[in-house]
C-alpha cells in the first residue's frame, strides 16, 4: 500500500510539473510574439533606415544617376531654392537608424472644408477634382511656437485650398522604361490630399526629418497639405485593416493605385519585397473587381510610397 501511493505522489507531482512547464513555455512565446518585430502581422517603427545613406539612396537623375535601384528613390532634379528641417539627431539610434516613435509631431485638430471627387468618364478615364484639403483634422501649421515639434522644424507655413483637376487612364499600363520623380504631387490620396515622395527639397529623408502631424502629412511653401508617412491614423481613417491584403489607399500620377503596407497574405511589407518602383503586380480589387495588376504600396521604410515611376506620370 505504502509503494502504491508513492508512485500516485510521484506521478501527481510530475504531471503538476508538467504543467507548470508548459505554461511557461506559453507564456515566453506570447512575449516573443508581441516584441519580435518580424512578426508579419507588425512592425518595428523604432529602426528604420535613413534614406540617402546606402542602399537606401537617393538619386537625383540630373546629377548623374540614370536610372532607379532597388530600395531607392529616384527624383528627376532637386529644386534650387530647397528649405526644411534638417535634425532628426534626438530620435537616431546608434546603429544609424531612426526611430519613428521617438519624433515629435505637430500638435492640433484642424477641421478644414473637404472637397473631393474620383469619377469613371466612361471613356477610359478616371477624373480626380478637388480643393486638396484632407477630410479629417490636421495639425496647425504654421507649427506654433514654444511647441515641441516647432524646436526641430520652425515650417512656416499655412495650409490653403489647391485646384486639383487631373485625368489618369482607367486601367493604366507599365511604360516601356521607369520615369524619375517630380516635386509636387506624386499622387492624391482617398483622404483628398497629395500624397509627397519621400525626399525634401534639400535631398533627404523628409519622413525622418520634418515634423508631421498624426496622419503623417505637412504643408511646404505651396501651402499644399501632402503625406510623407503612413502613419496608423491615416491608414484607419481611409480603411481600418483586419486581415489580407491592403486596401486601395489613392492613385499615383501614372494612374496606377497605392494600397496600405500588408501584402497578399497580411503581412507588413518593406521595400525589399517590392520592386525598384516600390510595386508589383498581382491580382487587387480594382473598380470593384478583382484584376492583376501592377501597383504601389506605402511602406513604413523609406523610400515609402514610390520609389519611380513605373507608367508614365500625367
Amino acid at each position: 500500500m505504502n509503494t502504491s501511493n508513492n508512485l500516485r505522489e510521484t506521478y501527481f507531482f510530475l504531471l503538476i510539473i508538467l504543467i507548470l512547464s508548459t505554461i511557461a513555455c506559453d507564456k515566453n512565446n506570447d512575449s516573443d510574439d508581441m516584441n519580435n518585430p518580424s512578426d508579419p502581422a507588425s512592425a518595428d517603427l523604432t529602426s528604420l533606415p535613413f534614406g540617402g545613406n546606402s542602399p537606401t539612396d537617393i538619386l537625383i537623375r540630373n546629377q548623374g544617376d540614370p536610372q532607379p535601384d532597388f530600395l531607392s528613390l529616384w527624383l528627376c532634379g532637386l529644386p534650387a531654392d530647397g528649405a526644411g528641417a534638417n535634425n532628426a539627431s534626438d530620435w537616431t539610434n546608434e546603429d544609424g537608424t531612426w526611430d519613428y516613435t521617438k519624433k515629435p509631431q505637430v500638435e492640433g485638430d484642424v477641421v478644414w472644408d473637404h472637397e473631393f471627387d474620383i469619377i469613371l468618364d466612361g471613356n477610359g478615364n478616371r477624373v480626380i477634382t478637388g480643393n486638396n484639403l484632407p477630410d479629417h483634422p490636421t495639425g496647425i501649421f504654421p507649427i506654433q511656437q514654444n511647441t515641441e515639434a516647432w524646436q526641430y522644424d520652425k515650417n512656416p507655413n499655412i495650409i490653403s485650398e489647391q485646384v486639383i483637376d487631373i485625368t489618369l487612364p482607367a486601367i493604366p499600363e507599365i511604360a516601356p522604361e521607369p520615369n524619375c520623380v517630380f516635386f509636387g504631387p506624386a499622387g492624391f490620396s482617398l483622404t483628398g490630399a497629395a500624397i509627397y515622395h519621400g525626399a525634401s527639397t534639400l535631398g533627404t529623408d523628409a519622413a525622418a526629418h520634418e515634423m508631421l502631424d498624426r496622419f503623417g502629412g505637412h504643408t511646404d511653401g505651396t501651402e499644399r497639405y501632402h503625406y510623407h508617412f503612413p502613419s496608423q491614423d491615416l491608414q484607419d481613417h481611409i480603411h481600418e485593416h483586419t486581415t489580407g491584403h491592403s486596401a486601395l489607399m489613392g492613385y499615383m500620377m501614372d494612374g496606377f493605385g497605392i494600397y496600405g503596407p500588408h501584402g497578399e497574405d497580411g503581412e507588413i511589407l518593406t521595400s525589399e519585397d517590392l520592386d525598384e518602383c516600390h510595386g508589383h503586380t498581382h491580382e487587387v480589387m480594382w473598380d470593384g473587381e478583382m484584376v492583376e495588376l501592377y501597383h504601389y504600396h506605402w511602406t513604413y521604410d523609406f523610400p515609402y510610397n514610390i520609389g519611380c515611376f513605373r507608367g508614365t506620370p500625367q
